[in-house]
């Protein structure tokens, strides 16, 4: 019976030898974001409620290039697909934004300087982005992932020149949304 429980003892210590050499384990590591959205479906549910509000904003309709794309009815679901694609690559997913043949699906930098997009455009873009996440009741710790994302963006999407310097009012009176 000695010679059982040492060699028992032998054995666990090997084990546990093992298990301290090998890599962690990816049961502790977060999963993508992506995946923590619940994939593809649920980011197009985003997306077509986001790009309906986008679609219909009054202060973003009063950038003429702006408005120019959203009175033209055929931009709306090809803009819902491109976005959905862009944010599924960009939160971990497949990779299924690319560019075409009719221009779509470049970088942001090339997307967006024809539409002269301003500070404060961006910051209702970024508005109605949070209030999309919260109609989806999506998580404080994935809100704080996309809207670090999105504002990672500002300085390629903003092309708007000679505009007066521009402090959003939620940053004026404290509540800029921030995680830092």
């Amino acid at each position: 019976m000695y010679k059982s429980i040492r060699r028992l003892l032998v054995v666990m210590t090997c084990l546990v030898g093992l298990s301290a050499s090998l890599p962690a384990t990816s049961a502790f590591a977060e999963d993508s974001l992506y995946a923590r959205l619940g994939g593809t479906y649920n980011i197009a549910s985003t997306v077509d409620y986001l790009v309906d509000m986008i679609y219909i904003n009054n202060g973003l309709n009063a950038n003429p290039a702006l408005k120019a794309v959203h009175d033209r009815p055929e931009t709306k679901a090809g803009f819902k697909a491109m976005l959905t694609n862009w944010v599924v690559m960009e939160t971990g997913g497949p990779k299924l934004y690319q560019p075409d043949q009719f221009g779509h699906g470049k970088s942001m930098k090339d997307t967006h300087p024809h539409l002269n997009i301003s500070d404060r455009e961006f910051d209702i873009i970024k508005t109605l982005s949070l209030a999309a996440f919260y109609h989806f009741n999506i998580g404080n710790h994935e809100i704080d992932q996309l809207m670090d994302d999105l504002e990672s963006y500002r300085k390629v999407i903003v092309t708007r020149k000679g505009e007066e310097a521009f402090t959003s009012r939620l940053k004026r009176d404290g509540v800029e949304y921030s995680t830092k």
